[in-house]
């Protein structure tokens, strides 16, 4: 029997991160470790993390939301960003990540990241990050979010696709 019943939602506390599961993430991106993430312990240095959570949200924010960085009318910046460690990971390790969608509001997005290594179903690490997305001057100064429309309606479209079905991207 399942310690969470699959309809309940997902807890934002230390004791339920530590259960998360792959299928509790739509959208999956596979890295493969590198000798140079390694720290000196011989796992991947904990600011790395930060690097895979970043890497998966970029990805499905220019894959399936149609993100231009530079030439969007509005900018997502980083807003807080967080990460709880449950094991390790280290080279040569194939880790699995996986997305899903938190909270969606007018002009941000909060997300939530598990990590995972190939073959291993016990999380390793759960982080997230909050984008607010600002408007974007022509000369690359950026303002505030816009109260009136909010996110780029393509963003939110993509945004909304990420509680539906699962999508794995392998290596």
């Amino acid at each position: 029997m399942s310690s969470r019943p699959g309809d309940a939602p997902l807890g934002l506390d230390l004791s339920s991160k530590r259960l998360r599961r792959r299928a509790d993430y739509t959208y999956h991106l596979d890295f493969r470790l590198r000798w140079s993430d390694n720290d000196v312990f011989g796992h991947v240095n904990n600011p790395y993390y930060g690097v895979l959570i970043d890497s998966i949200v970029n990805q499905y924010m220019i894959e399936e939301c149609g993100y231009k960085v530079a030439r969007d009318e509005q900018a997502g910046i980083i807003a807080n960003t967080y990460c709880d460690y449950f094991g390790s990971v280290s080279y040569p390790d194939v880790v699995e990540c996986g997305l899903r969608l938190v909270k969606l509001g007018k002009a941000s997005v909060t997300y939530e990241v598990g990590i995972f290594r190939r073959g291993d179903d016990d999380v390793k690490a759960v982080g997230g990050s909050t984008h607010v997305f600002v408007r974007q001057g022509r000369d690359g100064r950026l303002g505030r979010p816009d109260q009136d429309r909010g996110m780029p309606s393509h963003m939110r479209r993509g945004y909304e696709r990420l509680s539906t079905l699962p999508r794995w991207t392998k290596l």
